[in-house]
């Protein structure tokens, strides 16, 4: 026992290495997407400048340039070669030409004193030398000839900007001017760079770090709490149980010696029926006397309190009609099989009591033969139905998520080596889904964590009604879920599950806190189609269920990706 225990008091250090190094890869998780997020939204930012201004250029080149009143803003494109670059009005005010190019300069310097924001119009052949490009510019009009269609970057420094450029294509107004450069229609004749100011979104993604970690150690500290409140009750209660277990192991190996004493001495004593009677009518396990057949000859008051059975009811009859259905006829004949080399039997038997209820006993048989009398059989029987429930509860504890009562982890596992074990034995193909809920952490942070576990709880039973019975729904942790859909038919048959399933989750959960609406994205593994063994099983379904969280959401994915996907109608 002291032994068992010690091995308990290492599984929460365990389990709080697990949680920490979770923990630890979210934030890591964290710290890259707040990156990312200020990457996209730099690039979405030059993206737009960048799109408009080629809008602009567009319009411009469309109406082959616009004329405006010649200022010294606006004086003429001394790069301009257009034989109706400078016009007179009639009432003899000068004009001249704004192309594309010297219009985008305009716009430039207007961003650039409103925002900030530098804009440069550049090519690799440029017409004007102020045109010419930087390095960095050079690089990525070199890679947009390679296939790049944007190029966006941080440059750190002490005023950090994000560079983001795009290239511009010739298109059929813009021949008017690059066709003598050799250019061709659609060719990329340059790119527009957007140079702005990074300080406030580097100030804002250090600020997601910052409350990233804090977020991250306040759980770390809290799921540290819980663990050790929930281990320091479980290992009580392990250790009382653990106790009980060999206190009871002790008396019954303690009752079966003095009851295997008490049959020799009724051997020995057989001659003296008071005393046998006294013992057998005042034990306090049941005792059986049967025939060489197998039939009941006596019982005591306590078999009777034990099975419910009077001595009137089964006198004559087979001791079969305590029989549970739980042993196969082998277990029957091996035990007397026990019995007629070694003339004693002990062991483990569920039986059926007359109410019908099952329990289990230890048996303890003892073959009792005298010269000149008949061959008799005495069996003790000591209830141990309620030791057995106990470990059966322990077991079930260790196996199932104690909130919604699915199988954990470990016993999803199990079950999955047990799934692929039967497949490549009887030839079964099979499909593995993961499920994760979409949306699920606003429950938790509008409605609190109790409608958080309401709604996992019945999020719980409506896969366990789009199952089937043979099939297995397990919770693997948080908001993430797992089936095991058996001998599948053809692959539309993991369709419909995967449909139903969507839609079901799909529809408004009515919590104690309020109404709440998620969804759920599946990803989707068929045995053996994607994998043979458990973990390229799991790395497949992986694959497709993030490719749904990535696109969609509230839709299903068989692997690999884009083999298959629906979304349910509205």
């Amino acid at each position: 026992m002291l032994g068992g225990l010690a091995r308990f008091w290492t599984r929460p250090a365990v389990l709080f290495v697990i949680v920490a190094l979770g923990l630890l890869g979210s934030f890591g998780l964290d710290w890259v997407q707040a990156d990312a997020a200020m990457g996209s939204v730099a690039r979405e930012r030059g993206a737009a400048l960048f799109r408009l201004i080629e809008l602009t250029r567009n319009w411009n080149a469309g109406h082959g340039g616009v004329y405006v009143p010649v200022t010294p803003t606006t004086p003429p494109n001394p790069w301009l070669e257009h034989p109706r670059r400078d016009l007179r009005t009639d009432d003899g005010r000068a004009l001249t030409m704004v192309n594309p190019a010297y219009m985008t300069r305009q716009i430039v310097e207007i961003a650039q004193q409103a925002e900030g924001i530098q804009l440069h119009i550049t090519s690799l052949k440029p017409i004007r030398p102020a045109n010419a490009p930087d390095a960095w510019e050079a690089s990525a009009l070199k890679r947009f000839e390679a296939g790049t269609a944007e190029v966006i970057e941080l440059i750190p420094g002490e005023s950090p900007v994000h560079r983001y450029m795009a290239p511009l294509r010739i298109r059929e107004p813009c021949l008017q001017c690059h066709a003598k450069q050799g250019y061709a229609l659609g060719q990329i004749r340059g790119g527009i760079s957007v140079t702005m100011p990074a300080s406030q979104l580097l100030e804002i993604r250090t600020s997601d770090r910052i409350r990233s970690a804090a977020v991250h150690l306040l759980t770390l500290a809290i799921a540290a709490a819980l663990l050790h409140l929930l281990f320091m009750r479980n290992r009580s209660h392990v250790a009382v149980l653990e106790a009980l277990a060999a206190d009871q192991e002790q008396v019954i190996h303690d009752r079966t010696r003095d009851l295997s004493l008490a049959n020799q001495e009724l051997e020995r004593q057989l001659a003296d029926r008071e005393l046998a009677a006294a013992v057998f009518e005042n034990a306090g396990e049941a005792i059986i006397v049967t025939d060489k057949a197998g039939n009941f000859v006596e019982v005591n008051p306590a078999f009777t309190t034990m099975t419910g059975y009077t001595a009137d009811d089964v006198l004559g009859r087979p001791v079969s009609i305590l029989k549970s259905g739980r042993h196969p006829p082998e277990f029957y004949a091996a035990m007397w099989q026990g019995v007629k080399e070694n003339n004693s039997w002990q062991g483990e038997v569920w039986n059926r009591r007359k109410d019908g209820e099952i329990f289990v006993v230890r048996l303890s048989i003892t073959r009792v033969a005298r010269i000149g009398q008949a061959v008799r059989y005495v069996a003790t029987l000591t209830d141990i139905t309620h030791s057995k429930e106990l470990e059966e509860d322990l077991r079930h504890r260790a196996y199932h998520d104690p909130l919604t009562d699915l199988p954990n982890r470990a016993l999803f596992t199990d079950r999955l080596r047990v799934a692929i074990l039967q497949g490549e034995r009887h030839g079964r193909g099979f499909a593995l889904c993961f499920i994760d809920l979409d949306s699920f952490k606003p429950i938790n942070d509008t409605l609190g964590h109790a409608a958080g576990d309401e709604l996992l709880v019945e999020t719980a039973r409506r896969l366990r009604l789009g199952v089937r019975a043979a099939d297995t729904v397990a919770r693997l942790g948080g908001d993430e879920f797992a089936a095991i859909l058996s001998e599948v038919g053809s692959r539309r048959e993991v369709e419909e599950v995967a449909e139903r399933i969507v839609a079901d989750l799909a529809r408004p959960f009515i919590l104690q806190a309020g109404t709440a609406d998620i969804s759920c994205s599946i990803g989707i593994a068929l045995f053996p189609e994607h994998g043979q063994d458990s973990d390229s099983l799991q790395r497949s379904a992986d694959k497709a269920l993030y490719a749904v969280k990535d696109s969609t959401r509230n839709a299903y994915r068989i692997a690999p990706d884009g083999a298959s996907e629906s979304t349910p109608s509205p």
